[in-house]
Formats: structure tokens, sequence, C-alpha cells
């Protein structure tokens, strides 16, 4: 038994082209939030006191560039400085957290820039990081994802994290589309941030999860709106979201998941953490928002500024042509005293109960 255990650990080495093996690309992925200066320029130490944060909190994997903001409003230079910065910290700080870099594009071209710096960056340091990438923003058919898809195979060099969602106009990939990928470039895809229409997304994701092996991990969205659901009744395994402010809670979360809720407080944490995440009494819903005042509190960020759209898009599609994407102006939010007491009284609560349970 011991020879046969040997052999098969063998095999799993040599088929796995890569460091990582497939069971370990899973758990809360949190996407980083960009922090701004009041000039409106990237603060870059505060993106990786940002990231740092995460590693603290044994968050299993975080995103950069990925969100719109960090997306569409970054310039290419911005983008670069940022990853870079994180690759920095990782060849020296070595954290078990993953690093994953965005290399979204607004079409095949845009992409593979991205992707090239992405492995240059991770040859140079010797970073063992992973890839993720969005449909392209300008893609108009199936035809113009394989190309995209196809391409970005022929450049990576590590798995890719596939968020299936970007846009009303660009379609969103079928599950046959997604298996027959993973089929084709299984070193490469099979990973998926599953954040097709709201409930949709169930169907979908049990429909993936029938495809494995090549499908091995599918990633909830939406926030974590449905995390608790889907992650005990369809199986998936781990979020994609833009929630590090909330990094202490998450990993709880992902801890009594994996040792099937032993404390029987699995649910209760997960209602902590909706309740942070839905502060109805504020006019900040979104994934950055109010969330902002947690990362100043937490000395990771020095202002609450966000880079928002200055363009038009076009017609009612909400796609902003090539000319108009990328201007951007800056917002700030603002709070009453007795709105910043009660997100104290929330986070405070949140700290709390993972202290008492999460440990």
């Amino acid at each position: 038994m011991p020879m046969k255990k040997a052999i098969l650990f063998l095999l799993v080495i040599l088929l796995c082209p890569w460091q990582l093996c497939a069971a370990d690309i899973e758990g809360p992925y949190l996407i980083l939030s960009t922090p701004y200066n009041a000039d409106g320029s990237v603060s870059y130490p505060n993106l990786v006191k940002e990231a740092r944060y995460a590693v603290r909190w044994n968050v299993p994997g975080i995103i950069w560039p990925q969100s719109n903001d960090s997306v569409d409003l970054l310039s290419r230079e911005e983008r670069f400085e940022g990853m870079a910065a994180l690759v920095r910290e990782w060849k020296a700080s070595s954290p078990g957290t993953r690093l994953v870099l965005g290399v979204n594009g607004d079409d095949t071209e845009d992409m593979l820039i991205y992707a090239r710096e992405a492995e240059r960056l991770a040859a140079e340091y010797g970073v063992d990081l992973l890839l993720a990438a969005r449909p392209p923003y300008y893609g108009t058919s199936e035809a113009d994802l394989w190309e995209y898809y196809d391409a970005l195979a022929g450049v990576a060099t590590r798995p890719v994290i596939i968020q299936t969602y970007v846009n009303e106009v660009c379609p969103t990939p079928t599950v046959d589309f997604l298996v027959a990928l993973a089929r084709k470039y299984p070193s490469t895809y099979g990973w998926i941030k599953e954040e097709s229409n709201k409930l949709e997304a169930n169907v979908r994701q049990m429909e993936e999860l029938s495809a494995r092996p090549h499908i091995k991990t599918v990633f909830s969205a939406w926030g974590g709106w449905q995390w608790l659901y889907q992650r005990r009744m369809i199986g998936t395994a781990g979020l994609v979201s833009e929630r590090i402010a909330y990094a202490p809670i998450v990993s709880c979360i992902w801890k009594m998941m994996k040792d099937g809720d032993r404390k029987g407080r699995l649910t209760e944490a997960y209602s902590l953490y909706r309740l942070l995440i839905d502060q109805r009494f504020l006019g900040y819903d979104s994934l950055r928002g109010y969330s902002l005042y947690y990362f100043v509190r937490l000395g990771l960020f020095d202002n609450m500024l966000s880079r928002t759209y200055a363009g038009k898009p076009e017609g009612g599609s909400g796609i902003y042509p090539k000319g108009e994407k990328s201007l951007w102006k800056m917002d700030g939010i603002e709070l009453t005293d007795i709105q910043k007491t009660e997100l104290d009284k929330c986070y405070d609560d949140m700290m709390r109960f993972v202290k008492k349970y999460g440990r």
C-alpha cells in the first residue's frame, strides 16, 4: 500500500506541469480593492498593505486587478506597476495565500499584453502565481471567446480562473464551452467563477460540477449572496468577490465549511457576513462602497475615494466605447457619525465572533 501511494504521488507530480494541484485552488479568493491617493493616482503601498491584511487572516487567495475600477479605469502602466508590486511582495514574504493576477482585456490582443507581463513577472521573481480572465469586454460572439481563450492558453503556463460574466453584450460562455475548453487545455482551464445571472448560477454550477474531473473548482460569486446555499447544497468550493474588508469572517466561514461545521456555528457566521455586506441604511450599495470605511479604520487606506466612470456608454447597452471607457472621475463616500457607529458595532461583533469561534 505505501508503494502504491508513492507511485500515485509521483504520477500527480508528473501530470501537474504547474506547482499547484487542482485541490489547492479553492476557498475564498478575494479581489483587492484599488486604493487611491487624494490626487486620483494609485496608492501602491496601500495595495500591498491590503494584500498583507488578507494574508494575515489566512485568505487562500487574492486577485488583482480584476473588478471594473481596477481594469477599465487604470492605465496599462498602472496595472503593470501594481502587478509588479504584489509579485515583489510575494517574493519577499512567500505567504501561504495564492497570488492571482488578472489579465482581463478589451479583446484578444489587449489580454495577451497583460498575460505576457504576468508570465514575465512570475518568471523573473520565481513566484508561483495564478491568472484570472473574464471574457473580452468587446466580445460579441462565442467565436470571440474561443479566439480569446485559445490565445491565452498559448501564453499561460499556469491555471487560469475564468470569470463567466463581463457585460450584457459579450455572451456568457456556456457550460459546454467551459467544459470543452478544460478538455482541450486541462492544465490551464477548469477553474470557474460562476457569475451568471442570479439563480441561473445555481443550475450552471450543478452542470459544471457534474463535468468533473475536467472542471476542477467552481467558485461562488455575486458578493457571496448565495455562498452558503451553493456550498452546502451544490458543492461550490469557495468564493471570488471584492470582500477583503471582511477577510476575518470570510476565512472563518471557509474553515467551518471545510471542517463540516463541527461547532455548529456556520449559519451564524454567514449571517454576520451578510449583515456586514448588506447595510441598507447607507446609500453606497456597491462592492467598494462603505467597505472603504473599514479599510480606513484598519489603517489600510488613507481615504474613501474611488475612480468612477466619467465617460458615456453607447445607447442602452451599458457598453463604453473605447474613447469613453477609460475616462474617470474621483468620487468619495460620506457617512454620518450615526452611520459610522453602526458600522463599527457590526465590525466589532464580527471580530468578537471570529476570536471566539474562528480559531
